[in-house]
């Protein structure tokens, strides 16, 4: 934990997803742009976001081959599984996973982090709620739905 005169060990980040086609994804990624504090464990974050990028990959392709027996859609697979992301698309991906993957990990960071002062939010109820909706937003915005559709209800 950090403290007065606490200096972590630099940790390597880990790549996640190399070589698949899916957009590569990294602990030192995910760590920079959801602020993650260094002394959380780098096998961890990677052990969550592996987590994260099969159940975002799985929404994804398994909505793909539903909609393309019935309609046109958005993104298309390859022999991989893979779609072909634009930047853009590549982006919402990275957040969809990196927001879903830090809803996983709140509780590990509650249970870290252990400071009394200042406003933890690893401790807050709702939070976990709030990041899994961001994460379901870019599943959409890359399926090319809306924020809510017919089929949800």
């Amino acid at each position: 934990m950090s403290g007065f005169g606490f200096q972590s060990p630099a940790q390597d980040s880990i790549t996640i997803d190399a070589g698949s086609g899916w957009p590569e994804l990294s602990t030192g990624e995910f760590r920079k742009n959801r602020r993650i504090p260094e002394y959380f464990e780098e096998a961890t974050l990677a052990d969550s976001l592996n987590r994260s990028v099969a159940e975002v990959q799985l929404q994804i392709i398994s909505f793909v081959r539903q909609a393309s027996a019935n309609t046109d859609v958005a993104l298309t697979l390859d022999e991989n599984l893979a779609p072909e992301f634009s930047e853009q698309q590549i982006s919402i991906y990275r957040g969809a996973v990196y927001a879903r993957s830090h809803a996983d990990l709140l509780g590990y960071f509650s249970a870290v982090d252990q400071k009394e002062a200042g406003n933890n939010k690893a401790n807050d109820a709702d939070q976990q709620l709030i990041l899994l909706a961001q994460s379901n937003r870019g599943i959409r915005l890359l399926l090319g739905l809306g924020r809510a559709g017919v089929h949800d209800l």
